[in-house]
């Protein structure tokens, strides 16, 4: 059975990338943006392994700064927050993957790089930056391993026990990133880190007996906020296929999620496949109404 899903998936997503034709070209590095990419990592990683802070609510307090640095700054531009908000997903790759900061920084760089030479691919899909964030940190985590330097891998989440609430929260996750990114002008970095930043924030102060699991409805949160990500453009009847996008992520994310647990970017590589995949179901659509 789990053949013919991950077939039926596969499919889809691949014809929502092939109606994604304006796939982009390679584009000249910036330096700056591995610079800010280190910096993310830095901030993130800082703030989850010396002050305790839960990985998600490092990860977003980061992009919520640097979201609201680049409009502050002199100099800087908008879309200086998004290679800030990827680095800041690699730096909470769990210490049980990457256990020298060394590894996480040099997962921070190849991050700021890929991004910086790929950023007009994909414009205004969600997940992208978590995907490149993975890349980077699965490579150098491979390296890692070649001279007996990764860790052992982190434990999956578990939310069996909390299905309800996973799907409800992000089926709710998706949409909200949507209107506060796109309709009230915040933009994408802001309109996810923001949200999820506040989410986080509860689920820490919330104490375990009431509600054991928030670390795993923190990070359905985040995740399907890369889904909120994606531009009206992208998808048809945004509000309500955005919400249907949400829900798919969270399926993805509990079913296969666990098989990449502990490395920076994993929410973002299923918030991509799962708006590609609502992207070939769409193009489908159409295609049956002609």
């Amino acid at each position: 059975m789990n053949r013919i899903i991950i077939a039926l998936l596969g499919a889809l997503c691949a014809g929502g990338i092939a109606a994604t034709r304006d796939a982009g070209h390679l584009e000249r590095s910036r330096i700056e943006d591995p610079l800010l990419a280190l910096g993310g990592a830095i901030s993130s990683m800082a703030l989850m392994r010396a002050g305790g802070v839960a990985p998600i609510l490092a990860a977003t307090a980061t992009g919520l700064i640097g979201g609201l640095s680049v409009r502050w700054i002199k100099g800087a531009r908008d879309y200086h927050g998004a290679p800030i908000y990827a680095g800041a997903f690699v730096g909470i790759t769990s210490a049980l993957v990457l256990p020298s900061f060394w590894w996480v920084l040099l997962a921070g760089v190849v991050t700021g790089f890929i991004w910086s030479l790929s950023r007009d691919a994909w414009v205004g899909i969600g997940g992208k930056m978590g995907t490149m964030a993975l890349i980077s940190t699965f490579a150098v985590s491979l390296v890692a391993r070649s001279v007996h330097q990764r860790g052992p891998g982190a434990h999956p989440l578990e939310a069996h026990s909390i299905l309800l609430a996973a799907f409800l929260v992000g089926g709710v996750a998706a949409p909200v990133t949507h209107y506060l990114s796109h309709q009230r002008g915040w933009g994408a970095v802001l309109g996810s880190s923001v949200p999820t930043a506040a989410f986080s924030l509860v689920m820490a102060l919330l104490p375990a007996s009431s509600l054991p699991h928030g670390n795993v409805l923190s990070y359905l949160w985040y995740g399907s906020s890369f889904v909120g990500m994606t531009t009206p453009e992208r998808v048809a009847r945004s509000f309500w296929a955005i919400a249907l996008t949400g829900l798919l992520f969270t399926w993805l994310a509990l079913r296969f999620g666990p098989v990449l647990s502990g490395m920076g970017g994993t929410a973002g590589v299923v918030a991509l496949v799962s708006v590609f995949t609502m992207r070939g179901i769409q193009s489908l659509s159409r295609l049956k109404r002609t």
